[in-house]
């Protein structure tokens, strides 16, 4: 398999393909999902219930990707490490008891200040110029808002139990069972057909169901791997005060993402009806890509990152940085790029149909582009933020973050009147390339730049790569240009067809240019079908 550090990497991509192949489970369902409420779903009860949603999930985000993967992870995988399977299911105990409290204040505070949103969206309104609603339309936001805040306390504690997992090198449920959310969503779309129960209480009904079964299902596992799993009066031990130590700016520095969705949130809300939908499907098709091969990557260098760190490992860590970021564009950058090209023909695809009118097609279409050139460098920050919480260097982090959160909201005030939702959409993508580009030069300061020779040829490569995807879609494009694209049945072969000659040529140009990711991922292959074979 060669050299330990090239046998690292193949263990990396291994584990991030098992957990990616599960998001895409996962996403696949909540694909369908979007679909589906987009077709049936009003406008306005469709942007009430995302809007309301937005805000436990943002949370629930921040938990999962920020105490999740950047805190409990590298401490729990030390205990692991040190002392074996039992501490780690002591401190998990601990750590557990505490979460639970922790989300359920969250979530009853939540409820309880819901009411002052409608004050907040009005002033916002005042300074976007946006469509006033009316105080029914206000009462029913804040009731779908209180009815769904309280997701976040199930859904929190199952992301938690990700984590015990995850040191164990169990990535196989975490990556599938976030698929258990989407199956009861889908579900209560359909409810009101046969109930006069309003289409968003139905919705909320659905989320909850789906939390709890996350919750159930990772707990029999967590319980199956590890020990019995409680709640308990232990929690004093000094690695459960250092994990929750991290808490606050772990968070903080993961946050910016987080943050300018939900600042996004309150100021397309604040808009005309059916902007948040147009940025909500938007974000769900750039996401996909991103929590496919962006978080798979970040989720399985971490535990890696921290042995480094444990065994004072410098240049093994900076090896494994750069080859996560490279590892992480490998998929990110070609899918970007053929998203963009094929924006406006795969959201009519997917989306145009019924309550999903030709104007949200285009507001959603325009949305994806820009946002995918801000994907590139966020994806990016997911994995550099992994190098500073495996050394405990959470300042850095919150300060970058903090920066690019308050840029956006700048921009936004700036752009929005203007632009509109435009405006929203180009600021977001501006905070993420400047969060990106200052973790990477000060990270480079901690353990030696990133920016070397071969990371200089490795990049030439990528954007060689890429102009000659761009170059061969636009000829190919050509020979589409006397065929009417209206019948979603022509307009699938385009997409597949379109789709499938930008990837075959990304692949060949990244055999030609020898890629050092497309290599591992064939020897991945070998491996397997070898195993195969003598099976």
């Amino acid at each position: 398999m060669g050299n330990p550090i090239e046998k690292q990497s193949i263990i990396r991509w291994r584990n991030a393909i098992i957990f990616a192949l599960g998001t895409l489970i996962s996403r696949g369902l909540g694909l369908v999902r979007d679909i589906l409420m987009g077709w049936y779903v009003p406008d306005f009860a469709r942007d009430t219930f995302l809007f309301a949603f937005r805000l436990p999930n943002t949370l629930r985000d921040l938990l999962g990707e920020g105490a999740l993967n950047a805190s409990f992870v590298p401490i729990l995988s030390e205990c692991e490490k040190k002392e074996g399977i039992e501490k780690l299911r002591i401190i998990t105990n601990a750590i557990l008891t505490i979460m639970t409290l922790l989300l359920l204040f969250i979530s009853v505070i939540g409820v309880l200040i819901m009411p002052l949103v409608p004050y907040l969206l009005e002033g916002l309104r005042v300074l976007t110029q946006g469509t006033q609603k009316t105080e029914e339309q206000m009462r029913n936001t804040v009731l779908i808002l209180q009815l769904t805040f309280p997701y976040l306390f199930w859904i929190g504690i199952a992301v938690f139990l990700m984590a015990p997992l995850f040191v164990i090198g169990n990535y196989k449920i975490p990556g599938i069972v976030p698929a258990l959310l989407n199956i009861p969503w889908i579900l209560s779309i359909f409810i009101p057909n046969f109930t006069n129960i309003d289409i968003s209480l139905s919705l909320v009904i659905g989320v909850w169901v789906g939390g709890i079964l996350q919750f159930v299902v990772l707990y029999i596992y967590v319980n199956k791997l590890i020990g019995r799993v409680k709640l308990t009066t232990n929690i004093k031990y000094p690695e459960v005060s250092k994990a929750f130590f991290l808490i606050l700016p772990v968070i903080l520095g993961q946050a910016a993402g987080e943050i300018n969705k939900l600042v996004d949130s309150f100021f397309s809300y604040s808009l005309s009806e059916g902007t948040v939908s147009a940025l909500f499907y938007a974000n769900r098709l750039i996401q996909l890509p991103l929590a496919i091969f962006g978080t798979a990557i970040s989720v399985s260098i971490l535990p890696e990152l921290t042995r480094y760190t444990v065994d004072n490992e410098k240049e093994k860590m900076k090896t494994a940085l750069i080859e996560g970021l490279f590892q992480t564009w490998f998929m990110i950058i070609p899918t970007m790029v053929i998203l963009s090209l094929l924006s406006e023909p795969v959201v009519r695809f997917l989306f145009q149909r019924g309550e999903f009118s030709p104007l949200l097609t285009q507001k959603t279409a325009n949305a994806v582009v820009i946002y995918s050139i801000g994907i590139i460098g966020f994806s990016g920050v997911k994995v550099l933020v992994q190098g500073f919480y495996a050394m405990n260097l959470t300042t850095i982090p919150v300060i970058v973050s903090s920066f690019s959160m308050l840029l956006n909201v700048i921009l936004n005030v700036i752009t929005v009147r203007k632009l509109g939702y435009i405006g929203l959409v180009l600021s977001t993508t501006i905070s993420f390339w400047v969060n990106f580009l200052l973790l990477y030069i000060l990270l480079g300061k901690k353990i030696g730049t990133l920016f070397d020779k071969n990371f200089g040829i490795q990049l030439l490569k990528y954007i060689t790569a890429t102009l000659v995807v761009v170059i061969s879609f636009f000829f190919v494009n050509l020979l589409f240009n006397h065929f009417e694209k209206e019948k979603s049945v022509i307009l699938f072969i385009y997409i597949s067809i379109m789709g499938g000659v930008s990837v075959i040529v990304y692949i060949v140009v990244g055999y030609l240019l020898k890629i050092r990711e497309l290599s591992q991922i064939i020897r991945i292959i070998e491996i397997k079908a070898v195993k195969f074979m003598n099976f």
